[in-house]
């Protein structure tokens, strides 16, 4: 996976392929992390000067963060491995300067606009070229695995394919395919480490909600009784995911609409919600992909890290908001260490 350094530099060797304007990338200093780093462009022996954010995928929840950072960084500049017509077209909206890896860019700054879409980019990292095996539907459950467990990295195959729910075949090629891209660390002969694991969470991130949890919806229903859904007594096997279990976490979220993981039969939770099949409905079931540890008896929501994932992918601010609140009382010491 290339790292936002490299996502610059490609971006930058990509649009002087196409333009001729040379471009120039500076890391940020240590004592000024608020942004990634500064980008100088030379347009016709003009130089001009931007703030940089780097995305190895931008997501709709990315945006009022730009949108603050643009606010107190300006001229400021999008770097990302890519981005899709809506998102370039809400950038464009707030007057926020962009640059993709393969060259394609809206650039403004004081008169000078510089707007180009359509490239293909000339020179492309090895990574950019080919999927990375712990990123596949089934990698993406080894990830999890791990992210949730970090123990688990010195579980035998066979175990670890046990508690991810893959084939043992899977496993192998998930962790070579980690050790590959520096996100497992051998520390001894007999133990390794998760290592860049916030960079390996925002990377599971993505794969989970272009891969993963759509392969895993089984169905899109009504509900009809909202206000007294805490009162459900759901199915054995069956927790609240998304909104009820950020609200279940924090106290903080009202929900809106429902989700709810299972890992049986759809028809026993249908039955006891009295759920009618709508295509936009209210209520989605998903299948339960993960392996629950010592669960207790009384806890129905989903493990922190499944409803922190939810929430962020919902791009509703009050979803963010409670996210980030669980992310920082629940996980951030698992990942920020």
């Amino acid at each position: 996976m290339l790292s936002e350094q490299e996502i610059a530099y490609l971006a930058l060797t990509n649009l002087e392929a196409h333009t001729g304007i040379e471009g120039q990338w500076f890391t940020a200093m240590p004592f000024d992390r608020a942004i990634d780093g500064e980008v100088v462009l030379n347009v016709q022996g003009r130089e001009l000067r931007f703030k940089a954010e780097v995305k190895r995928e931008f997501r709709e929840y990315h945006m009022d963060e730009l949108l603050d950072k643009a606010s107190r960084y300006h001229p400021l500049v999008l770097i990302a491995n890519r981005l899709f017509p809506a998102q370039k077209e809400r950038l464009r909206g707030h007057q926020i300067s962009y640059l993709d890896v393969s060259g394609n860019a809206y650039l403004k700054s004081g008169e000078v606009l510089l707007w180009i879409e359509g490239q293909k980019g000339a020179y492309n990292g090895m990574e950019a070229t080919k999927t990375n095996r712990a990123f596949t539907k089934a990698g993406l459950k080894v990830v999890y695995a791990l992210l949730q467990n970090q123990a688990a990295v010195n579980f035998t195959y066979r175990e670890l394919a046990s508690f991810a729910g893959v084939a043992l075949g899977t496993i192998n090629e998930a962790m070579t395919a980690l050790k590959e891209a520096g996100y497992l660390l051998r520390v001894n002969k007999n133990r390794m480490i998760l290592d860049n694991k916030r960079q390996l969470l925002e990377h599971w991130l993505v794969g989970y909600g272009n891969v993963l949890k759509p392969s895993l919806q089984l169905g899109s229903y009504q509900m009809r009784d909202t206000a007294n859904w805490k009162t459900v007594k759901l199915p054995a096997g069956a927790l609240w995911g998304g909104e009820p279990a950020g609200d279940l976490t924090t106290g903080y979220l009202h929900p809106e609409r429902w989700t709810i993981y299972i890992s049986h039969s759809k028809s026993e939770v249908v039955k006891e919600l009295q759920l009618i099949p709508k295509q936009d409905g209210n209520l989605k079931l998903f299948k339960k992909f993960w392996t629950d540890v010592a669960l207790d008896s009384l806890n129905i929501a989903t493990p922190d890290l499944i409803t922190y994932a939810d929430l962020l992918l919902t791009g509703d601010q009050r979803c963010i908001e409670t996210a980030k609140i669980i992310y920082e009382q629940k996980l951030s010491n698992a990942f920020d260490t």
